[in-house]
């Protein structure tokens, strides 16, 4: 069984910070460059937030909602202008020791270097009141206590151009989903933002938020020894992972189209997940195959407060 990061609540509303200061001296001309001591200072925190619907949720190839859909949300505080952060991820689950859903916490440091930004990061993914899957009829069972772990996470991100962007990812977990193994997880990702005149048959206003993005990578991940196993090493599977995606984004909403594949066979996914079926079925299991997933994304930050900014926009309707 597997899990994922990233990428997981509550809705915080940044409204308000935008609402006051539009029209005060409106007529008197700004200065082209205001004093030094006139400029409004770092912002000390922010903040970020989305809520998110996906048709499933696909953690590096491998299903963690059972095909099915998936709600998703993302809260986090930044500190320092977005050098230091701390937050959380939830995500609706289906997994074989039926948490409640996944939740995890997130903190680290971003660092930015000109066009190259790296964050370096650890992250708790946190699975409340799983249940132990036994066999039936037998005294043994099928599953570990208890799948929390830990995983450090180092990304470095490089701005080519405003349009073109590549990066670099590693991800170590010292007990992967409590197997008493280590995994590693490492890839590469690529994103270009299309040209507007590509999509000039669309409106001005959605002609513009195309992009196209994808991620290679593979997993390496050692023999498992758990209470499951009765602590003889059991060999997990490592695996290649990849997924390429088209992406339009208005304001705060995003809609996302991906493809994801994996080189697990059926038999080698079922060892990965524990997927409750393969004990009927032949030990083989669907979580890890070729998938196309849609997302709808809701989004906001204190930096890109994006329709919040706009005092015309959707605040009016509660004022």
């Amino acid at each position: 069984m597997t899990s994922k990061l990233s990428l997981w609540g509550v809705a915080a509303s940044l409204a308000t910070i935008v609402l006051t200061g539009q029209v005060q001296a409106a007529d008197m001309p700004a200065p082209k460059v205001m004093p030094a001591e006139a400029k409004a200072p770092d912002p000390l925190i922010g903040f970020a937030f989305y809520s998110a619907y996906a048709t499933d949720y696909n953690f590096r190839g491998v299903s963690q909602s059972n095909l099915q859909g998936s709600y998703q949300t993302f809260f986090e505080a930044q500190f320092f202008n977005n050098f230091a952060y701390a937050g959380f991820y939830q995500w609706q689950t289906r997994l074989p020791t039926r948490p409640d859903f996944e939740f995890d916490l997130v903190a680290g440091i971003r660092p930015t270097f000109d066009k190259l930004s790296l964050d370096l990061g650890v992250i708790y993914y946190y699975y409340p009141n799983e249940q132990r899957l036994f066999i039936n009829g037998g005294p043994g069972f099928l599953t570990t206590a208890n799948t929390d772990f830990i995983e450090y996470a180092a990304k470095a991100l490089y701005q080519f151009t405003p349009e073109f962007a590549m990066g670099a990812n590693v991800f170590h977990a010292p007990n992967y989903l409590g197997q008493h193994t280590n995994a590693t997880y490492a890839s590469g990702t690529i994103a270009y933002t299309l040209p507007a005149t590509w999509f000039g048959f669309l409106p001005d206003w959605a002609s513009g938020g195309f992009s196209v993005s994808g991620e290679g990578g593979h997993y390496f991940i050692g023999a498992a020894k758990t209470s499951a196993t009765n602590f003889i090493a059991f060999d997990l599977p490592s695996y290649n992972y990849g997924n390429v995606g088209l992406t339009w984004a208005y304001k705060n909403l995003s809609l996302d189209v991906r493809f994801h594949t994996t080189d697990l066979t059926a038999r080698q996914c079922f060892a990965l997940t524990g997927d409750f079926r393969g004990n009927i079925n032949g030990g083989t299991s669907r979580w890890c195959g070729d998938a196309f997933i849609g997302t709808i994304k809701w989004q906001t930050s204190t930096a890109a407060p994006g329709v919040y900014a706009e005092p015309g926009g959707i605040l009016n309707l509660f004022r």
